[in-house]
């Protein structure tokens, strides 16, 4: 029998882990129309629309599961729809300020910053479980001595993305909050740009340690229980705001309206419930961008200490 996939609990994709020294952001090739002003995003109804996804784990399972949602949006909406990919959240951001996206599920680290730099917008966020919320899991290797982040210090370490909550901001907050020089705590990190690859890079003994998403690593358990068996948590964060759908800001009312109204619906259609489900989403509910305050807490006392690097 086949498992159960849930493709939402992750942010990005990589192909590659790549040693960075909490290092730079990369650069993808951008698709789509030419630039369009805030203005105009959304009001031509003969254009396709453009979301992106930057919630999965594989290009492949994000497109067996997410087209079947964008076809179901083209069809509510009588427009068609295009799916976007991009590697790192700041490409995914660039393209919602820009106005070049009508709508993209995004991580909670970079809504944030999305939204104070660009003024996107909250459309609606997922229940999981029960939740609107997720956490940060500190991992390391099953058999290691470790059994905290304090005595992560001088070891290696794996985070997600730059703009990641779970898995570069909240370890960086944690290591500062405990008065430690986050910056040199480690000796060696890599960005590894998904939250399965930072898994595996613990359970193949890469590095010592690594922040990742909690709803991905729960779901990596049940369909590779041969690699997170090789890792344990150590630690869990408080919860924080699930990654949430947003939109541009400046984009069209009616089209903003008609976007949210599909997503806060899909639980009472049948044909929307078993996309939910392929989703391993429960619902989606208009929420409150007060859910993602903790996450601003944490980056004000970073950024207050000096330390910018990805935010």
């Amino acid at each position: 029998m086949e498992r159960k996939r849930n493709p939402w609990k992750a942010c990005l994709v990589s192909l590659s882990l790549a040693f960075l020294a909490f290092g730079g952001l990369g650069t993808g090739v951008i698709e789509g129309s030419a630039k369009k002003t805030k203005a105009e995003v959304g009001a031509d109804p003969g254009r396709p629309l453009e979301i992106a996804v930057g919630a999965m784990i594989s290009p492949e399972q994000t497109i067996n599961a997410y087209q079947e949602l964008m076809d179901y949006i083209s069809k509510k909406l009588n427009r068609p729809v295009v799916m976007k990919q991009r590697k790192t959240y700041q490409e995914t951001n660039e393209l919602l300020g820009a106005g070049r996206l009508d709508a993209a599920i995004i991580c909670s680290g970079a809504y944030v910053i999305a939204r104070r730099q660009y003024g996107i917008e909250l459309l609606a966020m997922p229940v999981i479980n029960g939740t609107p919320t997720y956490r940060s899991y500190i991992i390391v290797q099953r058999d290691s001595p470790i059994q905290s982040i304090q005595e992560l210090k001088g070891r290696s370490f794996a985070f997600t993305d730059p703009l990641s909550n779970t898995g570069y901001l909240f370890p960086f907050y944690y290591l500062i909050s405990k008065g430690f020089r986050a910056e040199s705590f480690f000796s060696k990190t890599l960005f590894t740009y998904s939250h399965d690859n930072s898994i595996e890079a613990v359970a193949e003994g890469v590095v010592d340690g690594a922040a990742v998403d909690h709803l991905i690593y729960d779901y990596m358990k049940t369909i590779k229980p041969q690699m997170t068996s090789k890792t344990r948590v150590i630690h869990k964060s408080p919860p924080f705001g699930s990654p949430p759908v947003a939109v541009p800001r400046g984009l069209d009312p009616g089209l903003k309206s008609s976007l949210r109204e599909v997503f806060l619906n899909l639980d009472s259609d049948p044909r929307g419930k078993e996309i939910l489900k392929g989703m391993g989403v429960e619902r989606f509910i208009a929420g409150d961008d007060s859910y993602y305050n903790e996450i601003r807490r944490m980056l004000k006392a970073v950024e207050e200490k000096g330390v910018s690097k990805g935010w």
